[in-house]
């Protein structure tokens, strides 16, 4: 199931950002659980600085990849001293998360 746009058909202007894969691991990862669309997702998280998500199957299943991922991630990693900061950001970012539904 594919999340819809909210965007009115009006909306003429293109906003383009670069980003790190990090960062763009962590939006993608926000987007899906959110269940809006990416650009839906940051232009509320911009405008507003919140971001409201629905909790139904599909965010589930975005919640279960993202926690299968990471897992699997950690379970590469030898030490906590050879852990990836992004992994630990995202799964900071992903408890944060989960703790507000």
């Amino acid at each position: 199931m594919k999340a819809e746009s909210t965007l009115p058909h009006s909306a003429s202007r293109t906003i383009a950002f670069r980003v790190s894969e990090e960062d763009y691991a962590k939006i993608q990862m926000m987007a899906d659980i959110s269940g809006k669309i990416k650009q839906d997702f940051i232009r509320e998280r911009v405008l507003t600085g919140n971001v409201t998500i629905l909790p139904n199957s599909r965010v589930r299943m975005f919640l279960e990849k993202y926690l299968r991922d990471l897992t699997s991630e950690l379970e590469r990693t030898k030490s906590p001293n050879e852990t990836d900061g992004g992994v630990i950001d995202r799964i900071s970012l992903l408890l944060e998360l989960i703790s507000r539904l």
